[in-house]
């Protein structure tokens, strides 16, 4: 009796990690995309959380700081097509620097015709890596 008790606690307590798991893999797991990517499988993705990679038009920059409101234009790095992102918090230092790329992390809200980020990742520009240094 007590195997069969031992068995059935092991068998509980792998299928509970399995699940933490799966669980973890769905969350963690999402599509990396440029702009023009994500505009072509916009409606196929949904509201489905997705990270958007794109260069920052900085003459489109608008930071309401009572609210904490972060407007701006993200630019395919290869063709003109552009996303409109909102974000909620305070900017990423280097984010109006020349050249920015960033990643944005969120879904396309269609009611605000926005993008909206819940996390903002910024590349720093080509003018702080090395250039042509041997180490």
């Amino acid at each position: 009796m007590k195997g069969k008790k031992i068995i059935l606690f092991t068998a509980l307590i792998l299928g509970a990690f399995s699940y933490l798991l799966f669980i973890g893999m769905q969350e963690g797991s999402m599509y990396y995309l440029e702009v023009s990517e994500y505009l072509g499988k916009m409606d196929e993705l949904g509201k489905r959380k997705v990270r958007v990679n794109g260069r920052v038009v900085k003459e489109s920059l608008d930071y309401d700081s009572k609210e904490l409101v972060l407007r701006f234009t993200l630019m395919d790095t290869k063709s003109n097509d552009k996303l409109r992102v909102l974000y909620h918090g305070t900017p990423p230092d280097l984010l109006n620097q020349d050249g920015v790329t960033a990643v944005a992390e969120g879904y396309y809200d269609r009611a605000r015709n926005a993008f909206l980020a819940r996390q903002l990742l910024v590349k720093c520009p080509s003018k702080y890596e090395r250039k042509g240094e041997d180490t």
